[in-house]
């Protein structure tokens, strides 16, 4: 690991080092440092090759953020999240030396979090005045410092609680209802009503008079699935019921959801479930 930096910040902040448990680090989101920094001038932090995931909330003053060979300023009211494995550098301005809440942590959820923030956008998010994510930060700090036996239960709570904060907001960001094409809402009626047929990408984009690569990204922007994982989803939905409340055989009940090759309906549900239908059906059908 390289690291360097400076301990350029004010007596009245604040900087608590973490000591989870292995029950923690096994099974919660849990913090490994945290603190709330009032920087002075010439503070800065360079850092790679740490298996720690950073969140950083500008509470007031301006800098920068260097990573992945991008610079990015920061400000009021932006954070970022970056993974501390790559290279990054943030310094502060000498002429409104940054004030700001952040947080290093890990768990065995976090790689997913990052990775879903980070594949749709930059490490940095502008936040309104209204997010709940210096409120997170404080609460998190508060806890850590007045340790008990509920300590990390509360924290991994706090955790989700900031990650989904972010990751909604930078999902949303730049989409609203009424920029919301038409399509899309039509799409999802197509498919829930005529999920047994074979759909393809192209007819949808012909009803629609869109090209299918526009119309497939705008899909996923607005409902997080792929058409084809959409239509998957209903087809399974559908499955269960069958499973749970009726006796059809397998091979019927993939039929009846439009999918002919029965094997193949079998490692879709399995991969969808964790379990083949016959043993989600044990599990969850009632004895009659």
């Amino acid at each position: 690991m390289k690291e360097n930096f400076t301990t350029a910040w004010s007596e009245n902040s604040i900087r608590f080092i973490s000591s989870p448990s292995s029950f923690a680090k096994t099974n919660l989101f849990y913090v490994q440092e945290i603190g709330h920094f009032h920087t002075l001038p010439g503070y800065f932090t360079e850092r790679e090759g740490l298996d720690s995931y950073l969140i950083a909330y500008i509470l007031r003053g301006t800098g920068q953020l260097t990573y992945r060979n991008n610079t990015y300023p920061l400000g009021a009211h932006k954070l970022f999240f970056i993974h501390c494995d790559s290279y990054h550098h943030y310094s502060t301005n000498p002429q409104e030396p940054l004030e700001l809440l952040w947080v290093h942590f890990h768990g065995s959820a976090a790689t997913a979090y990052y990775d879903h923030y980070a594949a749709s956008r930059e490490p940095v998010l502008q936040l309104n005045n209204q997010s709940s994510v210096s409120t997170i930060l404080r609460q998190t700090l508060q806890i850590q410092q007045q340790r008990n036996a509920s300590t990390e239960f509360l924290t991994s709570k706090l955790l989700v609680e900031l990650l989904t904060e972010i990751v909604l907001t930078a999902q949303q960001l730049g989409l609203s209802d009424s920029d919301k094409p038409a399509y899309i809402d039509a799409i999802c009626q197509t498919l829930e009503s005529r999920f047994t047929e074979s759909i393809s990408l192209e007819e949808l984009a012909r009803e629609h008079a869109v090209s299918k690569y526009h119309m497939a990204k705008r899909f996923k922007q607005y409902t997080g699935f792929s058409p084809h994982e959409y239509l998957i989803g209903i087809r399974m939905t559908h499955a269960k019921e069958r499973l749970k409340y009726s006796d059809m055989p397998v091979s019927e009940i993939a039929a009846t959801v439009g999918i002919d090759n029965v094997s193949h309906f079998i490692n879709l549900f399995k991969d969808r479930t964790g379990d083949t239908p016959l043993v989600y059906r044990k599990k969850w059908q009632r004895p009659r």
